[in-house]
């Protein structure tokens, strides 16, 4: 009976593979997936910005416990990703400690995107 608790807990799981010598499993990263359709009509600048975006994102949740990554970044940062992605780029590479200075090297006017949100819209969030 206890194999079947044992089996149903990740918890009690995680406890014997560390008393057994296994290293913790890495939570799996969930990239967002790129739409080829929508990537003609963003700029180089705007592509350039989402990776960045992107790249930080799955660096913070992968250092964030399994199961808890959401709720763990919405106590650190105030909002989900997805509500950071409503955000300007300009906030978001503010909130997320993302250096600027590869899209300023890569485009010609760099302050034409900082306006824009994640999906190169207006912003309609600001932050607090």
């Amino acid at each position: 009976m206890s194999e079947i608790i044992l089996q149903k807990s990740s918890r009690l799981q995680a406890m014997r593979a560390a008393a057994m010598g296994a290293q913790p499993e890495v939570a799996p990263v969930k990239l967002a997936p790129k739409p080829a359709d929508h990537d003609k009509k963003f700029s180089p600048e705007l592509l350039l910005a989402r990776q960045l975006i992107d790249q930080r994102l799955a660096e913070l949740l992968a250092n964030l416990p399994v199961g808890k990554q959401q709720g763990l970044f919405k106590i650190r940062f105030g909002m989900t990703p997805e509500q950071i992605k409503q955000l300007t780029l300009k906030q978001i590479f503010s909130k997320l400690a993302i250096n600027p200075a590869q899209i300023k090297q890569l485009s010609t006017n760099p302050q034409s995107i900082w306006e824009l949100n994640y999906n190169g819209e207006q912003s309609t969030h600001s932050a607090d």
